[in-house]
């Protein structure tokens, strides 16, 4: 399974998607939301994404409930 993450490997995205998909999964790094939705959009990119949509500093990150 292949799961679209916004950030690089290590990230707090990586994180979530290992602790909820387990270590076997490949993640696909995306430098924007924009492009994270875009990957998963397309299916031959990824099989899904992890995106936030709170943030413990900025509160609720509003474009991504838009881009949702």
């Amino acid at each position: 399974m292949k799961i679209a993450i916004q950030g690089i490997e290590g990230c707090f995205h990586q994180i979530a998607a290992n602790n909820y998909f387990g270590y076997n999964v490949e993640v696909l790094e995306c430098l924007s939301f924009n492009d994270l939705v875009e990957s998963v959009q397309h299916k031959n990119a990824c099989d899904l994404g992890i995106m936030a949509i709170e943030n413990s500093i900025a509160g609720s990150i509003l474009q991504n409930y838009k881009l949702l």
